[in-house]
This record gives C-alpha cells, sequence and structure tokens, in this order.
C-alpha cells in the first residue's frame, strides 16, 4: 500500500457523527474491515463543530450522512460537501453530485430533461404569467408539489383549475404585489384595489414580518391513474441495489410516507438496471428512485439520498450488479451503511490507484 500513498501507509477515513445514528453501522463496517485485513484506518469526527475543516483536514477519505431536514440545512450540508470536494480535495461520500439537487423537485426537473429520464410531464416556472398560462393548458387533475419536503407533504391532487389558479397567485403574490405597485400611485391604491385577494393579506403580512423571500416557484407534474403503489429502487453506488413497493394510504394515491412497505412483491430487474445505469450516468454515490407506472412504461417521480436505513435494512436481500452486466441477489440483512463503506473503498481504490485488498 505504501507504493502507491507515500504520505502513509494505510487509507484513512474520517466517519462524522450525525444526529440519527448512521455513523454507527459505518464505525460498524469500519472495524470488520479492518478485522478482515483491509488496510485502512478510521477515526470519527464531528462536521457539525466550529472546527470542522480541521478535523476533516488529516483523511483521505470523508464518509458522512448530512442532515436531511429542511431547505435551510440542505443548503448549508451542500456548502461542505462542495468545499469538501472541489476545495480540500477530499473523495467525501455523499459526493456533490448526489446532493446539490436534494430538497429541491425544480433542480431534478432540469435532470431530469437534460437526461431524458423517464418522468411525468413535469411544469417548473418562476414566472406567475408561464404559470398562469401553462396550468389553462395542463389536463386535470394535476399533482402540485411544493420544490421541497418528503413523505409526500406538500404534494396534493388538484381537480379544479380555478382552485389551481388561486394556488398559483399565492405561490407568486410578492410578484403580483410587485407588478400592481408599479402599476399604481401609491400602495394604498394597491391595497384597496385588491382589499378581497387572498393573496395581498398574505403578502402584507409576509411584509409587515419580513418572513417571505422574493422569489418562488410553481411546479407541478401530471397526475399518473391506477397505481396502487410505487416502486421504491435504491442504488448504492453504480453496482448495489434495494428494491421494495411502498402501498397507497388508504383512499389516497399518494405512497411516499405511508409506512405500508410490501417486502415480498417481486422487483423487476427492467427497472432496476434503469436505476443502476442512472447512478453510473450521473455519478451519484447513493441515491432512491420513487417510480410509478404509465401503460406500458414506468416514469420516476422523485430521486432523493435521504432515506431511512431501517426500511433498507428490512429488505430481504439486495442486488449487486457485476462487471460482466449480471444481476445477483444476495440474500440476508444488510445495513446501507456497510455498503457505502465497500462503495467509498472502491472509490478510493480507483482514485488513489489503489489494490483492492
Amino acid at each position: 500500500m505504501e507504493n502507491f500513498m507515500p504520505d502513509h501507509k494505510l487509507l484513512s477515513i474520517g466517519i462524522s457523527v450525525d444526529p440519527y445514528g448512521w455513523y454507527e453501522e459505518f464505525v460498524n463496517a469500519a472495524e470488520k474491515k479492518i478485522a478482515s485485513g483491509y488496510p485502512c484506518k478510521y477515526e470519527v469526527i464531528n462536521l457539525d463543530e466550529h472546527d470542522w475543516v480541521q478535523q476533516a483536514e488529516p483523511f483521505d477519505v470523508i464518509l458522512w450522512k448530512p442532515r436531511v431536514m429542511g431547505v435551510r440545512s440542505a443548503s448549508y450540508f451542500k456548502e461542505k460537501i462542495y468545499f469538501l470536494q472541489y476545495v480540500a480535495k477530499k473523495l467525501v461520500i455523499p459526493n456533490f453530485e448526489t446532493v446539490w439537487h436534494f430538497e429541491s423537485k425544480a433542480a431534478q426537473s432540469y435532470l431530469f430533461s437534460h437526461y431524458g429520464i423517464k418522468t411525468p410531464e413535469t411544469i417548473v416556472t418562476f414566472d406567475y404569467h408561464d404559470a398562469h398560462r401553462l396550468i389553462n393548458q395542463s389536463a386535470f387533475p394535476v399533482v402540485i408539489k411544493k420544490p421541497h419536503g418528503a413523505g409526500s407533504s406538500n404534494v396534493y391532487l388538484e381537480t379544479n383549475k380555478g382552485r389551481a389558479e388561486k394556488t398559483l397567485k399565492m405561490i407568486f403574490r410578492l410578484q403580483l404585489w410587485d407588478e400592481a405597485r408599479r402599476k399604481a400611485s401609491s400602495r394604498l391604491q394597491v391595497f384597496f384595489e385588491n382589499i378581497f385577494s387572498k393573496w395581498m393579506w398574505a403578502t402584507l403580512f409576509e411584509r409587515i414580518f419580513r418572513i417571505s423571500e422574493d422569489y418562488n416557484v410553481a411546479y407541478w407534474q401530471e397526475y399518473i391513474p391506477g397505481n396502487q403503489a410505487d416502486l421504491r429502487i435504491t442504488v448504492i453506488g453504480d453496482c448495489y441495489a434495494y428494491g421494495f413497493w411502498r402501498n397507497n394510504r388508504p383512499n389516497d394515491f399518494r405512497a411516499s410516507g405511508s409506512g405500508l412497505i410490501d417486502y415480498e412483491r417481486d422487483i423487476p430487474e427492467e427497472q432496476l438496471r434503469y436505476c443502476l445505469d442512472l447512478n453510473r450516468k450521473l455519478g451519484f454515490d447513493s441515491m432512491c428512485y420513487d417510480i410509478l407506472f404509465k401503460e406500458n412504461d414506468f416514469v420516476i417521480t422523485e430521486i432523493s439520498f435521504g432515506y431511512k436505513a431501517s426500511a433498507i435494512y428490512n429488505t430481504k436481500g439486495h442486488y449487486v450488479l457485476s462487471k460482466d452486466g449480471s444481476i445477483s441477489y444476495v440474500e440476508g440483512h444488510t445495513w446501507p451503511q456497510e455498503l457505502w463503506f465497500d462503495w467509498a473503498l472502491r472509490r478510493a481504490e480507483s482514485l488513489f490507484n489503489l489494490e483492492a485488498a
């Protein structure tokens, strides 16, 4: 090993703590590798502390599970991952390619469009007038979503065009205020001309208490009928995958966050290979794909690197894609952190030109 890494003999890995205990299984995976003779060492660090840059400095690999709750938290850990990967030149997992679009369905839509990924017809617009025109061209019902949130939060089915138009006014209320203000001689004129508009009162409240940003986005997708469940495929690296089905909530079209997981139903190979290929093509370290079926085809509605480890562990086994293109099934419960760790070592071996142990 020292012939490949002149600064030290062992691959050094920094494992960061997290509030949800993911790191504990990273540590267990590291201990297993070390016990098997793999030439690596690790230390537990904390990338949430003030000196996180200094804590990360001694390590070749940084492995962690960042906080995944909320847009603001996501923005902070995306900055850290960018710094670690592109400034400090660390091998960081998850990498920036995996996380830059997290908590932004709008950003995901850019990837879907650019790479021709199978997805429902999706509208993303940052302008009220564009949104108003497009909603009137849409076939109802539509699935309206806020650009962030998990577990089907901020997602609902809209069947009425009139209500959808009111929703757009609420989304773009600050744009409507600014446009009305430019046309009016005073703020009082804007107020009295729109006194019975819900968006007006919401805007006044936000302007008084300064609790809103000026920029907003409308996001909706076509409704895909006939699905009583969705298929979730979780891919780690370009070679490991898990799969299970999630049944819809009772009398609801949504499966995400229902907790009604079906581990018995077969996982179709076509969708499994498709998601494995996307991970390879897009350079993702880990990603879960939510899939619905449309006539004789399938579509990916959303992607996310964040998921519950227990839901993955409870599957009866996982899939492994070999270099020859064959897929094998490995029975038994395996924590995703163990496969994250294996993937980190694979990437390190390739990046540092190491010989696999």
